[in-house]
């Protein structure tokens, strides 16, 4: 993490950044976010992870007004002034007041945006495990991006300790969600699957972008309810996120993957790198 974040449109030194002990956000992890990515000192697909922000806040009752220029023109402040060039940026917002800790906020919410500089650099192969956990897909709270994400972190950690990188989340039907940091995709033949948003999974902004890069270049795309077995079947499998962006999975449990022949990933992979120089993209 950088030296400095925003908070509520100051520029202060992470160490010196301060909220009240009974706010919500810290009381209850009741807050939305988004993690963007910093390419060349400008942020990647703003505008949707914006506008996603805005409808999560909404559905979660946080108030969050924003305003697109002073937004943009503070977020260039702090990449100035932390020096990033290529990194992530995550934009949060905390609900004030809320439950019986109540005092009187200064704000409705609180505002924090930190940035993080990191090396481009491939992603490594990962192997995935099947998570013992469930998630509700009835669950109010279903496909929003939110601070209080205690169950996929449990099963990060479950996944961990028996030498796996990340974990396959099902729902309580049985069907696949996402893993524990990304939305998944699988392939078989030249038919690209994914879990669907009434399964509970997050509509990821990387995950969106691959569908249409795919859609683009012909590779037909199907968003359903899928059972865990079908990464069996798989020729190959991969997982999307703003951080990481496409990265291939090695194994499954007892299920490796030849990557070398993964050509439906390595094609969109290329028109998916190529959003990175498109003008209506980059903020």
């Amino acid at each position: 993490m950088d030296k400095f974040v925003l908070h509520n449109q100051q520029i202060v030194e992470a160490q010196k950044a301060k909220v009240d002990a009974t706010l919500a956000g810290l009381l209850y992890g009741w807050g939305v976010f988004t993690t963007m990515k910093v390419i060349d000192g400008r942020i990647f697909a703003f505008d949707r992870h914006l506008e996603r922000l805005i409808k999560h806040a909404d559905k979660a009752r946080v108030s969050f007004a924003a305003h697109k220029k002073s937004l943009l023109e503070n977020i260039a402040s702090l990449i100035s002034a932390n020096q990033i060039s290529n990194g992530r940026l995550r934009l949060t917002v905390l609900k004030s007041d809320a439950g019986i800790w109540r005092t009187e906020p200064k704000n409705e919410a609180e505002v924090l945006v930190f940035t993080a500089s990191e090396p481009n650099q491939r992603s490594r192969e990962l192997n995935l495990t099947n998570s013992p956990y469930r998630l509700l897909s009835t669950n109010p709270m279903v496909n929003i991006k939110r601070t209080a994400m205690l169950e996929q972190l449990l099963a990060l950690e479950e996944a961990r300790h028996r030498n796996f990188d990340d974990a396959v989340l099902l729902n309580e039907r049985g069907e696949m969600i996402s893993t524990t940091s990304g939305n998944i995709f699988w392939a078989q033949d030249t038919e690209l699957y994914t879990p669907s948003l009434a399964t509970g999974c997050i509509a990821g902004i990387t995950r969106a972008l691959v569908i249409e890069v795919a859609k683009r270049i012909n590779i037909h795309v199907s968003e359903g309810s899928y059972p865990i077995t079908r990464l069996l079947d798989a020729s190959e499998v991969f997982i999307t996120s703003t951080t990481r962006g496409i990265t291939q999975v090695k194994s499954f449990d007892i299920k490796i993957f030849d990557n070398r022949f993964a050509v439906v990933a390595k094609n969109i992979n290329r028109q998916y790198e190529k959003l990175f120089s498109d003008a209506k993209l980059i903020s």
